[in-house]
């Protein structure tokens, strides 16, 4: 049954760093065993760091930046008779490793890793209790990027199909997380869940958070669109971290939000006739940013604009 429903829904979405994603660095200048290391990193951050691939690692290079000394990551040796039982404070068993030369070289008691900063942050192992160290922790980002080239589309499907959605980016503490995600990215622009009516001539989130937060580059976002190729869709820049309107059919990577915690309102989009059908349980409601219907309040929603099914 197909009906017109005019419905403003203003509401703020929940996050939480409960996300699987990202990490994002931090040199703790403090001196502590690695277990007492390990508790700090837990009380005041997500853990010890984990480094599962190479670009990982030249992140956390970079974070360190050139300092002095010896730092501990989350990497221990499980089982003292068995040299291979390395495992991750945070429970990942990633099998990336990052050697010195002759290393790991498996003293007495029980052994942890740290990095040196004369051998380019090569990791070597120690023991656990017997030296004082600065240390590196994580924090995981409540994002993934996903490093696959798909029209925004696609993009939007994969991120409702295995994650949660594409990223909304509606406060700048989240703008900053796109920028830590975007660092791994393989593409120059990186899709968000970012969406142009042209019918209304708007912008809006697909998750149906309100636009109260932008960072459009300079010549999109704020003017009318060229719609002659289609809606447009939102991406952020992965060089100035700037957002810019794109075409949807552009293959490009993307960002995913993973909560469970998500609220489950979702825009989907019928590729023959673009509708836009919003669904939230049992009812169907349109998502308008306050701003932009204030703007046109007092013009008549014409039935053939906006369709609804349930």
């Amino acid at each position: 049954m197909s009906s017109a429903l005019y419905l403003v829904l203003l509401f703020s979405a929940l996050w939480t760093l409960s996300f699987c994603g990202t990490r994002e660095f931090y040199v703790v200048n403090q001196d502590k065993n690695w277990t007492d290391a390990q508790k700090y990193c837990r009380e005041k951050f997500t853990d010890l760091a984990t480094v599962e691939s190479q670009e990982e690692m030249n992140a956390l290079i970079a974070v360190l930046n050139g300092k002095t000394g010896r730092f501990w990551i989350g990497l221990k040796l499980k089982n003292e008779n068995d040299n291979n039982s390395w495992i991750w404070s945070d429970g990942s068993n990633s099998s990336y490793r990052y050697w010195n030369d002759k290393e790991p070289n498996f003293g007495r008691g029980p052994m942890c890793v740290e990095l040196l900063q004369g051998s380019e942050y090569k990791w070597n192992d120690a023991g656990c209790h017997n030296h004082n160290k600065h240390f590196v922790c994580y924090k995981k980002l409540p994002l993934i990027l996903i490093n696959q080239t798909k029209t925004w589309r696609e993009a939007l499907r994969y991120c409702r199909e295995n994650h949660e959605d594409l990223v909304s980016v509606h406060t700048e503490e989240i703008q900053h997380w796109v920028e830590k995600a975007v660092y791994y990215a393989s593409t120059a622009n990186v899709w968000m869940g970012l969406r142009h009516t042209c019918t209304l001539s708007f912008w809006f989130w697909v998750s149906g958070v309100s636009i109260c937060y932008q960072n459009w580059a300079p010549g999109n976002g704020t003017g009318v669109e060229d719609c002659s190729r289609g809606e447009r869709t939102g991406a952020v820049q992965s060089g100035s971290k700037q957002w810019v309107s794109l075409p949807e059919d552009q293959r490009l990577n993307f960002i995913c939000t993973t909560s469970e915690g998500e609220s489950k309102t979702s825009v989907d989009y019928n590729s023959k006739d673009d509708q836009r059908h919003i669904r939230n349980d049992s009812f169907l409601i349109l998502l308008v940013s306050f701003q932009s219907f204030r703007t046109r309040i007092r013009q008549p929603l014409l039935e053939q604009d906006l369709h609804f099914s349930q």
